[in-house]
């Protein structure tokens, strides 16, 4: 790929892929935490499941992408186990001497369906994995591509997709109630009481700031990209049963807010995830860390 010259002006693909950098680490491990104590426990299985996957489809299987990929380009597949919609995904890439298995992890394919504009796509060391950095409202979010091999022929910087986003929560328990008590300087103490409603009382030193109702979705420090610390109110929640062994929930949650406009994900929590003394519900606060992950719905500006 040409880096020299400034991304944005470069033809496709080297416009919208990046190579990552020697060295890069990724926490694949504690993909797992939600499921067991020990990895080991669910990869011992690795010839079970292989023997009896099932291959994922994907929106570029169904819909021809408007490029070719360069024919230099590691190609790949994902397989899945037991289910195409939740389980183990196994990513092979193939090549001419044989298979190889470079990636297995949990993958839930319900989530919330968001339009998200593409800002670059960084293609791991192994070619058939990537992590996608987009534009969500007025934020910017980093998700794992469960699908990437399958669509990224689709893939354009500063296009707009539909992708599904899921957050595989690390932990997860009822949110505490965080009040911050601040004070305001005179002159804007000043006009609070000057714009006060009839029958609001005067605004005093020192004011309280509290957290109940927010929505914080932030990037978990020396972790992955796309792990994140979230704070959010439960709109939804739904059961869900024996996930790679554990039932648990999918929450839909907001963790973002753009005005007037709610961004929402679902969290999927296990049971061994969840850290509260009951099942979290509807109007409920939540907080804890998360892996997110996607996949490409539908392209909005082909």
């Amino acid at each position: 790929m040409n880096t020299d010259a400034p991304r944005e002006s470069l033809p496709w693909p080297d416009s919208t892929f990046i190579p990552e950098g020697e060295g890069a680490r990724h926490f694949l491990g504690s993909h797992w935490e939600p499921f067991a104590e020990d990895s080991t426990e669910i990869l011992k299985r690795l010839p079970e499941f292989l023997g009896n996957a099932l291959v994922q489809a994907g929106y570029g299987e169904f819909r021809k992408p408007p490029r070719a990929v360069p024919g230099e380009w590691p190609q790949g597949l994902q397989l899945v186990w037991p289910l195409r919609v939740q389980g183990l995904a196994m990513v092979v890439r193939t090549e001419r001497q044989g298979n190889t298995l470079v990636s297995v992890f949990p993958f839930f394919v319900t989530g919330s369906q968001q339009t998200l504009t593409l800002r670059d796509v960084v293609v791991w060391e192994n070619g058939v994995e990537a992590q996608i950095t987009a534009g969500w409202g007025e934020g910017e979010i980093t998700f794992f591509d469960t699908q990437f091999t399958t669509n990224r022929g689709w893939y354009e910087a500063g296009r707009r997709y539909d992708f599904i986003l899921s957050g595989i929560a690390y932990d997860a328990r009822p949110a505490e109630d965080r009040r911050i008590q601040f004070n305001h300087p005179p002159e804007v103490l000043a006009a609070l009481n000057l714009h006060r409603r009839a029958g609001e009382p005067p605004r005093e030193n020192p004011a309280t700031l509290s957290f109940e109702g927010a929505a914080v979705f932030l990037p978990i420090r020396n972790s992955d990209a796309d792990d994140y610390n979230f704070r959010a109110p439960v709109k939804s929640v739904e059961k869900f049963e024996d996930w790679l062994g554990q039932d648990g929930w999918r929450v839909r949650a907001t963790v973002m807010r753009f005005g007037d406009e709610d961004g929402d994900l679902d969290i999927l929590i296990t049971e061994r995830a969840w850290s509260g003394k009951a099942p979290p519900r509807v109007g409920q606060d939540i907080e804890g860390g998360l892996w997110l992950q996607g996949y490409l719905w539908m392209a909005r500006d082909s």
